[in-house]
């Protein structure tokens, strides 16, 4: 039975796409000569969104060998795992990316879109609670 369903998800990953629709778009960057964002925002499956500022962005690298950008906010550490993500990376360098967001299906994984955003995973540094400090007595 798992053998049909991974062919049948081949023969559409493979099958002719209409014109993109804004469902399988994943990302957005703002054109015009010196307009910036101020704030990345990111979409996840579940309609979560959330937003880092760009003038907290410390690094960022993109490995296309394993499909993902890298990207550090003030030790919180967002990762954008897909394929063709190139231009999110290049309009990040520019501050001009407005949002990214994650792909509602493995349907959406196919040859007419030249970008696919699998995942996008937030990992907070290692000493951050969601706790409140205990009071100082």
């Amino acid at each position: 039975m798992a053998d049909k369903i991974d062919d049948i998800l081949k023969q559409r990953q493979a099958a002719p796409v209409p014109a993109e629709s804004e469902d399988d778009k994943f990302f957005s960057i703002l054109v015009g000569e010196g307009n910036q964002e101020h704030f990345l925002e990111l979409r996840f499956q579940n309609g979560l969104q959330t937003c880092f500022s760009y003038d907290g962005l410390i690094w960022f690298n993109h490995d296309p060998e394993t499909g993902c950008i890298d990207l550090e906010f003030g030790g919180f550490l967002v990762t954008i795992k897909g394929r063709g993500l190139r231009p999110i990376f290049n309009g990040v360098k520019g501050k001009r990316v407005a949002w990214v967001k994650e792909a509602d299906s493995e349907m959406q994984d196919h040859k007419g879109n030249d970008c696919y955003v699998e995942a996008i995973t937030i990992t907070p540094p290692n000493d951050f609670s969601e706790e409140e400090p205990a009071a100082q007595k």
